[in-house]
């Protein structure tokens, strides 16, 4: 018998079941790569360049504490208080995020703090942005913000004002002299525009 003979008879040698365990499991796979900033993802030249995508970027890592690319409802709060708004209910801070979250993921991303920082102002997106602040103002969601509800919520945001200062605020915003501050009062005096034109 010759040598070619005797190698094609040999059996190759059986793995033993170790073997095949470590050869049939998959290494486990790499984490995930954190996606690397482009600030071209986001231009869109004329109206937004690059460098005021970076100027908006570095906002935003101001208020993402963790660098966890969202800004959560304890960085929201902190952002808050650091620019001298006092936060004493979490029903406040949801109610901003869940005006900003518009993926409902729990955070403000950078596309959304984008969107805020650079959303272009219509007369539509204003009457829209308005109702937004003015549902934050109308605790008890009846249509009116009343002096107890503007007082609550100078509280909240940490004025120190008397309750003269706050009737006055209140009397400038009740264009109509009803009693209540509705949204027509709101939006003519947070448009500067006189009652009754819109």
């Amino acid at each position: 018998m010759s040598r070619q003979q005797n190698k094609q008879t040999t059996p190759p040698p059986q793995p033993t079941k170790v073997g095949q365990q470590q050869r049939n499991q998959q290494p486990p796979p790499p984490p995930p790569k954190q996606k690397v900033f482009n600030a071209e993802d986001y231009a869109k030249p004329p109206h937004l360049t690059k460098e005021e995508v970076l100027e908006v970027k570095q906002a935003f890592d101001i208020f993402d504490n963790d660098g966890s690319g969202a800004i959560d409802p304890q960085e929201l709060r902190e952002a808050f208080e650091a620019s001298g708004i006092k936060t004493y209910h979490n029903k406040f801070i949801y109610q901003v995020l869940g005006e900003l979250d518009t993926d409902n993921s729990g955070g403000i991303d950078f596309e959304e703090f984008l969107h805020l920082a650079t959303a272009k102002v219509s007369d539509k997106d204003t009457r829209e942005q308005i109702q937004k602040v003015f549902n934050l103002y109308d605790w008890n969601k009846e249509g009116r913000i009343t002096w107890d509800e503007l007082k609550r919520v100078a509280q909240d945001l940490g004025e120190e004002m008397t309750d003269e200062e706050i009737q006055h605020m209140f009397k400038k915003a009740d264009l109509d002299d009803d009693g209540f501050v509705t949204f027509d009062d709101f939006y003519n005096l947070m448009t500067q525009k006189e009652y009754g034109k819109q």
